[in-house]
């Protein structure tokens, strides 16, 4: 069944240069959406940017945790508030990175504030200089989602970083839904489990090095303990937002959704 399209409509997507951002914005372009595809990197950017359906994409290489320069950049690839030709009415804050840390006394020699910075402090610059254009662009009801993890479920040894990260963003949505929901937009956090991107490829085989197994071997061990005895893919990632997003979505806000393969039963 073709996708319903949205005429008009924009939504942004942080992190669109690989995995479920990128999965997210070539599902999004097929319903009909214009995509504004932000990342550090321009090269991924343009990758996403070519697969993406005819519309009115754009691309935004930013720092999405130096507010000043993301709103700069907002400005000049969507305009004032209140003046876009297609208007913003929904947000998938989705940049993130992963990886171990361990404390050191030189704070270099931790990834603890490199981690933090981009997957706290860009969600909550990216969520709320997108508000702006959210409540300016005519919708009665807006969307935001952030990407959080099964990870800010439970702990994981040697990933207090990355673990303490995802937690964060969970309680940054049900702040700002309890702050937003009389302006009509409605915030939820999307929690994967297990996803075969390049950030999980990468993951596995670190575990695989640990334990002394191919990479392989590794893979089929997380799927053995999942009850789906699978991993998600980007695009069952990008059907979960988009039905976050969507107009049929009328009353669910602070909440963290499990997309995990039954890794973590709430």
């Amino acid at each position: 069944m073709p996708h319903l399209r949205n005429m008009g409509k924009t939504l942004l997507i942080t992190g669109a240069g690989s995995g479920i951002g990128r999965a997210t914005a070539v599902r999004a372009a097929e319903d009909g959406y214009d995509v504004v595809l932000v990342g550090r990197r321009k090269g991924p950017l343009n990758q996403t940017l070519a697969l993406l359906k005819e519309g009115a994409h754009s691309v935004l290489p930013c720092d999405v945790a130096d507010r000043h320069a993301f709103r700069l950049g907002l400005r000049q690839v969507l305009g004032e508030p209140g003046f876009c030709d297609s208007p913003l009415v929904a947000v998938f804050a989705n940049a993130g990175i992963g990886g171990s840390n361990e404390y050191a006394e030189d704070a270099g020699e931790d990834r603890w504030d490199e981690i933090l910075r981009v997957n706290v402090t860009g969600v909550y610059v990216t969520l709320n200089e997108c508000k702006p254009y959210l409540m300016s662009c005519g919708q009665e009801r807006t969307h935001a989602v952030a990407t959080s993890s099964v990870l800010a479920r439970f702990g994981v040894p040697n990933q207090s970083a990355y673990v303490t990260s995802k937690t964060a963003v969970l309680g940054l949505v049900r702040s700002l839904a309890a702050e937003w929901g009389r302006d009509g937009i409605l915030i939820n956090a999307l929690c994967p489990g297990w996803v075969e991107t390049e950030m999980a490829r990468e993951s596995i085989q670190r575990m695989a090095d640990a334990q002394g197994l191919t990479y392989d071997e590794c893979h089929a061990q997380q799927c053995a303990v999942l009850p789906t005895g699978r991993m998600s893919a980007p695009k069952d990632m990008a059907d979960a937002v988009m039905w976050m997003i969507s107009e049929n979505q009328k009353g669910m806000t602070g909440q963290g959704v499990d997309v995990n393969n039954g890794s973590w039963m709430s």
